[in-house]
């Protein structure tokens, strides 16, 4: 059976809002563990800061509270990147499937929907956006079961695959930066550096792994141990590392098993940002340059997002598959900034889905 570029794109982008769906979720969870037990709370405002979201947060919203913040990256309509947006997306991608996908999958795409849509106002309070936030993970990991049990491991599948992974690569880089948000708005009691090992510690139960971690490391935790962790460990399945590795993987099999082209400079894109991950393993100051290294990673996840549309999605792939060029070394990570230099805080957005006509062209014969 023949996959049209639409399918793939419909594919591709169903997994990256299910798994952007997700990490939301957690991010959103451990501000409430931050904030939980504190007397006068904490600063919300980080949030808008690590999605580069101020601009358009202040265009609809008079105040910047607790009450205003969730209920933009939650239920929000209008705005692209709320909890209830992505799962809109997720689900009008999985109707346009419907043919490729199973009944279960559809179905449970639409009621997670549902679910959020049909929230009660006090399912956002703090005292209960725990419970939430945890019955909307809950909803995702149903959904990659169920992905995972019933569809079809063609080359669609692969696509939704390297959907689902660059955007828990990018997710797991914004979780990380997390603390370095807080320090910038001033959310970060006293601006405390990257030492505050309550707050690694909820980083580590947020992505489900306290317990993993836990079984590698002994001893108190440190959060150059945790980060390291995070990125490196490649039997964690939501570390940096192994989402890239699970990407290639899935890159290599459209060519090897699906017989689809790909592209010398996707490829290409895929060995740099895997040799940029080598380097950082290597690098003795990884902590201290975290922020860099989380916004090096983003920006090369676009890229990489970039080359996949327009080789895949919007045009006619050329039949003949090649190989990949030999990628030079790189002497020293682009992330590291030179000395005497401040930080500037920048954060990078993910890529949403817009509204468009898409190719009929076909991915594979």
């Amino acid at each position: 059976m023949n996959l049209l570029a639409r399918q793939a794109e419909s594919l591709f982008w169903l997994g990256r809002y299910i798994e952007r769906t997700a990490g939301l979720a957690r991010i959103l969870l451990v501000q409430t563990a931050f904030d939980r037990g504190r007397a006068q709370g904490t600063n919300w405002d980080w949030l808008l800061a690590l999605y580069d979201e101020s601009e358009d947060f202040h265009k609809r919203y008079a105040e910047i509270d607790s009450k205003s913040i969730i209920h933009y990256f939650v239920n929000d309509a209008e705005h692209p990147g709320s909890v209830l947006r992505c799962l809109e997306a997720a689900r009008a991608n999985a109707r346009a499937l419907r043919a490729m996908i199973s009944t279960d999958f559809w179905m449970h795409t639409n009621r997670a929907y549902r679910r959020v849509k049909e929230l009660p106002e006090a399912a956002l309070r703090e005292s209960r956006l725990t419970n939430t936030c945890e019955a909307i993970q809950i909803d995702c990991y149903a959904l990659f079961g169920i992905s995972n049990s019933t569809l079809y491991r063609d080359a669609g599948w692969r696509f939704f695959n390297i959907g689902k992974q660059i955007e828990r690569a990018d997710q797991m880089s914004r979780l990380l930066d997390v603390r370095f948000a807080q320090i910038q708005t001033g959310a970060a009691e006293g601006g405390a550096a990257l030492g505050d090992f309550t707050h690694w510690s909820m980083l580590l139960r947020a992505c489900g792994g306290h317990h993993a971690y836990r079984r590698l490391v002994s001893g108190p935790l440190q959060p150059e141990n945790v980060a390291r962790f995070l990125i490196f460990e490649q039997s964690f399945a939501r570390s940096i590392s192994h989402c890239v590795g699970e990407l290639e993987q899935s890159i290599l099999e459209l060519r090897k098993f699906c017989d689809v082209p790909t592209p010398t400079r996707l490829l290409k894109h895929q060995s740099d940002l895997k040799d940029m991950i080598h380097l950082a393993k290597d690098d003795p100051g990884l902590i201290t340059n975290l922020h860099a290294f989380n916004d090096a990673i983003q920006r090369r996840l676009i890229e990489l997002t970039d080359d996949l549309g327009a080789c895949y999605f919007e045009i006619d792939v050329d039949p003949a598959l090649v190989t990949i060029d030999a990628t030079p070394d790189l002497e020293e990570p682009e992330w590291i900034q030179p000395a005497g230099t401040e930080d500037e805080f920048e954060s990078t957005t993910a890529p949403s889905q817009e509204t468009k006509s898409q190719s009929q062209g076909q991915i594979s014969s």
